[in-house]
C-alpha cells in the first residue's frame, strides 16, 4: 500500500493526492429524523378484519392492498447501503465525494493511500479509453494502404483489476465506517435532546430507549462474554437476562450481517481499541434491525484493560428514510421510479471523464499550454496577454492562526463517539464509587472516588439522586452541577461546577440485579462555560476603617497603641493567612522603634506608602519584616485586595 504514495515531484504532480481536500462537516439534517421504526411497515398487509355482512362472502379479512409498490426489506436496503453501487454514486457527486475524502483524512488517514491509488489507477484507465477513442476515430485515407486497417484498442486488464481491487477495499473497509460516522452525528443530536427533555413529542415514540441500550463484556474471560446489560438491551434484542448474560454478542448476527463489520469489531477488541460500526442484527423473533454500535475499552488506574462498554442505537428508521445518505436515496428513488432515468443522465465522452480527474497542477498545465499547436502565430513578447496569471494574494502571517489537522491517536483511551464522549461507570448502591471514566472526565483521584461527592448544587439534589440510585428499578435523569474537585461534606451546598445533565442507566447481571451504572454526562446548552465562585474577602474592622486616612502613624502612635490586643490579634491572624497564600511580598527591611512600630527605609515609586492599616500589620505579632511592593495608586487608604481569595 505504501507504494501507491507518490514519491517524486513528477509523480506528485500527476497524482490525485493533490486534489484531495478536507473540510469539517456536520450532519446535514435540520429536522430530527425518527431513528427507529415502530409497528409493522406501511407497505405490509395489516390483516384488517372485514366487518361488512355479506351473505355471499365467506371472507373474514379485507383484500390486501395491491398497488404495485414493492414491500420494504431491511435486509435488501442493508445490502444496497454497503454495496459498490452506493460508493460509486458517492464518487459521481462532487460534494458527497468531498465529504467522504474529508472523513478519511480526519478519521481514517491510513486509508488515504488506498484512495489515491484507486484514483490514479482510474485516471490511467480513463486516459487509455480516451486514447482508444482517438484511435477509433481515425479514418482511412485514399492512396495510403496502411490507414485501411484500424488500430487495435489498447487494453490493460491488469490495471483495471488493480483499480477494482482498490475500490473493493474502500467499499468493504471505509464505506461502513463513513455511514457510522455520519449517523453518529445525527443520533447525538436526538440523544442530547432526549436527555434534556427537548425532543419533540412526535419523535419520542420513534426514539424510545435512546441512551439506554448498553452492555458490558469481560475480555479476560473466554470468548469475551456479556456480563452486564441494561434492561433496554434485553427489550430491543428480545433476549432475556438468562440467555444474554454469559454469551458473546455474536448471537445477534444473522445471514445478512456485514461480515467485514463483524471482523473489524473482533480485531478492535483483540487490540483493545474503540470501534464504531453500523451493521444488521437480528432479534430473537428473527426480525432484522440496523444497529449502530459504539464500543470502547475500560482501563483501571494502572492502565490495565478490564472491560468493554458497548452503546447500541437502533437506527432502522434512518435506514428506511436514507437519512443523510443522499447517494443511497438516489439509488432507491431510481429503483422505485417507473420512469427510466437512464435517458435523463448526461452522457460524458472519454475526454470529459478524464478531465474531471485532473488535479490542480494538471489543470494549470492545460491553461498554460493547452491548444498551443492550434493557435495562430503570436509574437514572443506578447506572452503576457495569453498566459493566465493568477491574482496575487498577500497575507499577514503574524495575524493568521493556523489550525493543525487533528489526527486520531494510535493509542486507545476508551473514548466513545458523539454524545457518549463523557461517561462514567459506577458501582451500585450503597458504594456508588466511580470505577471507569471517559478520557474527557478523567482527572487525578477520580477513580474509586464517591460519585455523589462530584455532584454540586443543593444537598437535596444529591439526596434524591442517592435514593434513586439505591432503588435501581429504573433509570435516572437529572440536571446537576458537575464538580472536578470532590466536596468533603455531602450535606453542604456548592454552587461551583459546570451545569450538566446526567443520564444514569442500570446494567443488570445474572439474576437481574444491578451490577453497574452507566452514567452519560451531557453539557447544558444554556450555560456556556464553567461557573467559578470566589470566597469573599474578610471584613475590615471598623477601627481600622476609621484610621484609613492617616499616613503618619508614627506621630499618632498613642492613638494606635490605644487599641487592645484583640484588634491586633485579629489583624495578625488575617495577615498570617494572607502571607501563607503568597499575597505578601517582602522587599526591603524595616527597623523597629521604641514604640514597637517599624521605621521604614526609603522607598521608590513602586512601593505603597505607609498607612494606618500597614501600621497595624507591622505592630502585630508574627509580621515579617519587609514592605509590600505594589503599584502606587496615589491613595493613602489601606488596600484589602491582598486578602481576596481566588
Amino acid at each position: 500500500m505504501s507504494n501507491s504514495v507518490p514519491t517524486t515531484p513528477e509523480s506528485r504532480e500527476r497524482s490525485s493526492a493533490e486534489s484531495i481536500m478536507s473540510y469539517e462537516t456536520s450532519a446535514s439534517s435540520i429536522a430530527l429524523p425518527p431513528l427507529q421504526t415502530r409497528g409493522p411497515p406501511d407497505d405490509v398487509d395489516r390483516l384488517t378484519p372485514l366487518y361488512e355482512d355479506d351473505p355471499q362472502s365467506f371472507d373474514l379479512l379485507e383484500e390486501p392492498n395491491e398497488d404495485g409498490a414493492k414491500a420494504f426489506s431491511m435486509e435488501t436496503r442493508s445490502e444496497q447501503m454497503f454495496s459498490r453501487e452506493h460508493l460509486q454514486a458517492i464518487f459521481k457527486d462532487t460534494s458527497l465525494l468531498l465529504k467522504f475524502t474529508t472523513f478519511l483524512g480526519t478519521t481514517r488517514p491510513a486509508s488515504l493511500p488506498t484512495l489515491i491509488y484507486y484514483l490514479d489507477a482510474l485516471k490511467a484507465t480513463r486516459a487509455i479509453n480516451y486514447a482508444n477513442a482517438i484511435a477509433e476515430a481515425l479514418e482511412p485515407l485514399d492512396g495510403l494502404d496502411f490507414t485501411n486497417h484500424p488500430a487495435r484498442p489498447t487494453v490493460n486488464s491488469v490495471l483495471e483489476e488493480k483499480a477494482k481491487a482498490a475500490f473493493d477495499v474502500l467499499v468493504r473497509e471505509d464505506l461502513p465506517c463513513f455511514i457510522a460516522h455520519t449517523w453518529i452525528q445525527t443520533v447525538s443530536v436526538s440523544i442530547r435532546k432526549r436527555i434534556t427533555g427537548d425532543l419533540p413529542p412526535a419523535l419520542r415514540e420513534a426514539s424510545e430507549g435512546l441512551a439506554e441500550v448498553f452492555c458490558l463484556s469481560d475480555p479476560s474471560r473466554p470468548d469475551n462474554p456479556i456480563v452486564f446489560a441494561s434492561e433496554e438491551f434485553h427489550r430491543t434484542t428480545q433476549y432475556g437476562v438468562n440467555y444474554a448474560i454469559g454469551r458473546n454478542c455474536r448471537f445477534l448476527q444473522g445471514p445478512k450481517t456485514n461480515r467485514s463489520s463483524a471482523a473489524r469489531i473482533r480485531k478492535a477488541i483483540e487490540a483493545g481499541k474503540e470501534v464504531n460500526e453500523v451493521f444488521l442484527n437480528y432479534r430473537r423473533d428473527g426480525s432484522p434491525f440496523m444497529n449502530l454500535l459504539m464500543c470502547a475499552p475500560l482501563f483501571d488506574s494502572r492502565g490495565k484493560l478490564r472491560y468493554f462498554i458497548g452503546a447500541q442505537v437502533d437506527v432502522s428508521g434512518l435506514v428506511k428514510d436514507c437519512t443523510d445518505l443522499e447517494a443511497l436515496q438516489r439509488i432507491v428513488d431510481k429503483e422505485e421510479s417507473s420512469v427510466d432515468s437512464n435517458g435523463l443522465e448526461v452522457v460524458k465522452d472519454e475526454f470529459q471523464e478524464l478531465s474531471e480527474m485532473f488535479n490542480v497542477a494538471e489543470l494549470d498545465t492545460v491553461r498554460k499550454h493547452g491548444g498551443r499547436m492550434h493557435r495562430e502565430q503570436v509574437e514572443d513578447d506578447d506572452t503576457s496577454s495569453i498566459t493566465h496569471r493568477p491574482r496575487l494574494l498577500l497575507r499577514d502571517s503574524g495575524g493568521m492562526e493556523s489550525t493543525p489537522v487533528r489526527m486520531p491517536s494510535s493509542k486507545s483511551g476508551g473514548r466513545l463517539s458523539g454524545v457518549y464522549k463523557n461517561y462514567l461507570l459506577i458501582r451500585p448502591a450503597p458504594s456508588l464509587r466511580i470505577l471507569f471514566t471517559s478520557p474527557s472526565l478523567r482527572v487525578p483521584g477520580i477513580l474509586q472516588s464517591s460519585f455523589l461527592s462530584r455532584i454540586g448544587g443543593s444537598p437535596r439534589v444529591r439526596e434524591s439522586l442517592a435514593i434513586a440510585l439505591s432503588d435501581g428499578s429504573r433509570g435516572v435523569t437529572a440536571k446537576i452541577r458537575w464538580l472536578t474537585t470532590p466536596i468533603s461534606n455531602s450535606s453542604e451546598a456548592s454552587d461551583e461546577g459546570r451545569s450538566r445533565w446526567i443520564h444514569c442507566t442500570p446494567l443488570l447481571g445474572a439474576g437481574g440485579r444491578v451490577g453497574v451504572w452507566m452514567v452519560v454526562l451531557v453539557d447544558d446548552e444554556g450555560e456556556s462555560g464553567r461557573v467559578r465562585k470566589f470566597r469573599e474577602a474578610p471584613p475590615v474592622p471598623k477601627e481600622i476603617r476609621r484610621l484609613g486616612g492617616r499616613n503618619d502613624y508614627e506621630s499618632n502612635g498613642p492613638n494606635v497603641e490605644g487599641y487592645g490586643d484583640e484588634l491586633f490579634g485579629e489583624v495578625a491572624s488575617v495577615e498570617r493567612d494572607a502571607r501563607r497564600r503568597g499575597r505578601i511580598i517582602p522587599t526591603s527591611p524595616t527597623t523597629p522603634t521604641s514604640n514597637g512600630f517599624a521605621s521604614h527605609m526609603p522607598f521608590d515609586a513602586n512601593m505603597r506608602p505607609g498607612s494606618s492599616m500597614s501600621a497595624q500589620r507591622a505592630a502585630s505579632p508574627g509580621y515579617g519584616s519587609g514592605w509590600e511592593r505594589r503599584p502606587n495608586t496615589g491613595s493613602a487608604e489601606g488596600s484589602i485586595a491582598s486578602f481576596a481569595l481566588t
